[in-house]
């Protein structure tokens, strides 16, 4: 919602200053068209694919992180059952088990946090996308000011200019890319680790 608000902000500007700089000077009859820059966002081919990349990517690595979880804490209760284990050596284990959860939730943490990085540069590119579209739509049909409807309280539909923005970007932007690098590693490749160390552990 924030993102929208200030894409419509943006828009709002980018019109608004044309509009007054032209109204200075021949006064022309006011023309406004009006926009719900969220819909937009809901509807845009690009978009709804990034969305999808990024669900897919959270979805996989939750995933990951809950089966890790659960390895690790079987193993816990292995450690805590084996009778024959000393003390010394139980420690030793149960501070294993703790520095891998510290690591897990360290690469949890890192990858969300750069898949919002790529989420918000996505987003960053569609919104300027939406910016030349409302530009080029504006001039075309003689509007002199366009408003984002997130902003407003009412607007007659005779102003709405909504599905145009929404066709025309798709056909500009069908599609973006996802710049997303994994800073960890393969997902599926953890937990064959995870599991192949848990075997070994059991095997001592």
């Amino acid at each position: 919602m924030r993102k929208c608000a200030l894409l419509g902000l943006a828009v709002v500007a980018a019109f608004g200053t044309l509009s007054v700089s032209y109204a200075q000077t021949t006064r022309p009859q006011t023309r406004i068209g009006v926009v719900n820059v969220q819909e937009v966002q809901r509807r845009s081919q690009a978009m709804i694919a990034i969305r999808k990349s990024v669900d897919s990517l959270r979805k996989k690595y939750n995933k990951n992180f809950d089966a890790s979880q659960k390895e690790m804490q079987a193993e816990y209760d292995r450690l805590r059952k084996d009778k024959e284990m000393s003390r010394g050596e139980y420690e030793r284990r149960v501070r294993d088990l703790q520095a891998d959860l510290v690591k897990l939730r360290r690469q949890s943490r890192a990858r969300s946090d750069a898949l919002g990085v790529a989420s918000e540069k996505a987003f960053n590119k569609f919104r300027q996308e939406v910016v030349l579209v409302v530009k080029s739509l504006a001039v075309e049909e003689g509007l002199t000011l366009v408003l984002n409807q997130v902003t407003l309280i009412h607007a007659t539909p005779q102003y709405e200019i909504t599905d145009k923005v929404v066709e025309r970007l798709n056909k500009r932007l069908p599609k973006l890319e996802l710049a997303y690098s994994d800073p960890v590693g393969s997902a599926e490749e953890e937990v064959k680790k995870r599991r192949a160390k848990a075997q070994e552990k059991k095997k001592k």
